[in-house]
Parts: C-alpha cells; sequence; structure tokens
C-alpha cells in the first residue's frame, strides 16, 4: 500500500512546512524606542491551534488518483487503480443539507480494528484540503462498532473537472482520550480482510441502533458469539 496510515504528526501540509519559523527581530523607531516585532511576522507555522491538532490522531490519505467531471447537471468520476467504486446516498437522506452539493461516498481499502473502545472524532484534513473545493462530512465513529473507514464528502454541482490526488490526506482522526494510541498497518488477503470487517447495519432492519444495543448486551453477558460463554 503506497499511503499507509500515519501519525497525524507525519503529515503536516507542505505548505506549513516550507514556512519559516517565527526567530524575534527587534526594531528601534522614534516613536516606539527599541522594541520587539512580533505579531506581524509570525506564521501559521506558529499557530499553537495547528501544532497541538497534528499531535493528535492518525491520517487517512487518498489511496489512488481519482478524477471527476461535473457537466449537465450530472457527474461522472475515474480512478486510477479502476476498482474505487465511489457511492452516493439518496437526497432524501440528507434533507434540505447542502442543497448546491452532490455527495460521494470513497469507498476505502482500509478496514480499522481498535481494542480499547475509544471514539474517534472523523474531521476532514482541512489544512491539506486548500485547493480542493470538497467538504469532508465529519462524525465520531467507535472502531468497536464499524471497521470500514469509508470518506463522504461533498463537491459543487457546477461544471468543471477536479482531480483528488494520491496521498492527499482526507481524513483525521482524533481520539477522544488521552490514551496512547500504537498505529499498526497490516496487508491480508481478501479472505481475512472480509473476515475483519464489522459492519454495524447489515444483521438489523434497524441499522446500527439495534446492532449496538445487542453488542452492549453481549459484553455484560460476557459471551462470545462464536465460542458460547468466554466465563465457562
Amino acid at each position: 500500500m503506497t499511503t499507509p496510515i500515519v501519525r497525524a504528526s507525519k503529515a503536516f501540509p507542505d505548505w506549513w512546512q516550507k514556512l519559516e519559523p517565527y526567530t524575534p527581530r527587534f526594531h528601534s523607531t522614534p516613536e516606539n524606542g527599541y522594541h520587539l516585532r512580533k505579531h506581524d511576522e509570525m506564521t501559521a507555522r506558529d499557530c499553537y491551534a495547528i501544532v497541538e491538532l497534528y499531535k493528535k490522531g492518525i491520517i487517512l490519505e487518498n489511496w489512488c488518483d481519482i478524477s471527476f467531471k461535473v457537466e449537465n447537471g450530472m457527474y461522472h468520476y475515474w480512478a486510477a487503480d479502476n476498482t474505487a467504486s465511489p457511492h452516493d446516498h439518496d437526497r432524501r437522506q440528507l434533507g434540505e443539507s447542502f442543497p448546491n452539493h452532490y455527495h460521494l461516498k470513497l469507498i476505502s481499502p482500509w478496514a480499522f480494528r481498535e481494542k480499547s473502545g475509544v471514539k474517534f472524532l472523523w474531521l476532514g484534513a482541512e489544512w491539506s484540503l486548500d485547493k480542493l473545493e470538497i467538504k469532508v462530512l465529519p462524525g465520531v465513529i467507535n472502531f468497536d462498532i464499524i471497521s470500514p473507514v469509508n470518506v463522504n464528502f461533498m463537491f459543487p454541482m457546477r461544471n468543471g473537472t477536479f482531480m483528488l490526488p494520491v496521498g492527499n490526506p482526507l481524513v483525521q482522526l482524533v481520539p477522544l482520550s488521552e490514551k496512547n494510541l500504537k498505529v499498526h498497518n497490516h496487508l491480508v488477503t481478501q479472505p481475512e480482510f472480509d473476515k475483519l470487517v464489522l459492519t454495524s447495519d447489515k444483521p438489523s432492519f434497524y441499522g446500527w441502533k439495534k446492532v449496538v444495543q445487542l453488542r452492549k448486551r453481549n459484553k455484560e453477558r460476557g459471551t462470545c458469539p462464536f465460542h458460547g460463554d468466554s466465563n465457562g
């Protein structure tokens, strides 16, 4: 895999890394005398909020070039590896939101598993999407419930073309915990991958809500769905 999952601290945007770190400079004027020039020389490289954000979580990068074309009220796409197959949702699921945008879901080649039950804040990697007119949709996810990491995003309903380049960060996952989490990438066969994937909506007509209830019940019972009573 050419785009492994990495810690966010390894994926600062290129434009940010090109900025010079702040160096204190002093200046003399008749009005103010000898003084420190500060705020007008600082850049985003010195922004506390950005630096702290990139200390948290992991980055999901785009895994292949995907080209999009919008014309006459329709969109078309082509993926470099011929395997990416974006899906869309029925507009009724979104109500009146984003009336001037199309919705697409990129089907990721990754499946996540996490042992501690920590929830993750799902955010668009906004500082790396500065040249793309897409809106990656946010949420909170728990990999004890679901393991696919498919990327939902919106893009404008206007004629034109754009490309999502391979390696461009798409999503930042920030753990809602102070635990020190380790990241491991594993390459597995398709049958192994299929066994690893957890989906939250398949077993019930009521979707993920019912499945979450049942998984909580099973934990309270101390039962394993494959081996019966884990205490016995």
